[in-house]
């Protein structure tokens, strides 16, 4: 018999065993050595460029504060839908319309305390207004700067950023 013939039939012995063993975990353990080795070169690169004092300063942002970007720097607040008369006259025409302000948050509580006063400058205003002056793109145009100056006057120019009209059907 040969040699080889020999080894096949022969049961492997405890260190050929550890071998086999061996060889398949080798891939496995340097792929654990190589990640372990990129976290701590990481951390170690972090600690090296913000110090302590850095780490627990990012630590800190990241748990705590919320990106300001993030934050609203306005709001809107409603009027509510106001039928109004044009051309005080039998034949008059009816309006329905619906603005929207837009306020700066630190000043919202304040419009909204004094949006009765805002209500009704914009109602006296439309109800001189005939139906004419809301023909157009023109028309509608300036009713929006109109409606914006009398706001802007009740609340003060930094008060309200803008004033949308949200509905405007004419009968």
């Amino acid at each position: 018999m040969d040699n080889s013939e020999q080894t096949l039939n022969k049961p492997p012995t405890a260190m050929e065993k550890v071998k086999a063993q061996m060889a398949k975990l080798g891939p496995a353990a340097f792929g654990f050595l190589a990640f372990f080795t990129a976290v701590g070169s990481f951390a170690t690169g972090g600690y090296i460029s913000l110090g302590q004092e850095g780490l627990v300063e990012l630590a800190g942002k990241l748990r705590t504060e919320p990106d300001p970007a993030l934050r609203p720097t306005h709001e809107w607040i409603e009027i509510e839908k106001t039928i109004y008369q044009l051309d005080r006259r039998e034949d008059a025409k009816y309006v329905l319309a619906k603005f929207t302000l837009r306020a700066p948050i630190d000043s919202a509580e304040e419009v909204r305390r004094r949006l009765p006063e805002v209500e009704f400058a914009l109602q006296t205003y439309i109800r001189e207004l005939s139906s004419r002056e809301l023909q157009g793109a023109m028309g509608l145009y300036n009713l929006r700067n109109a409606c914006l100056f009398r706001a802007r006057r009740i609340l003060g120019r930094d008060a309200v950023d803008d004033i949308l009209i949200g509905e405007l059907l004419v009968e």
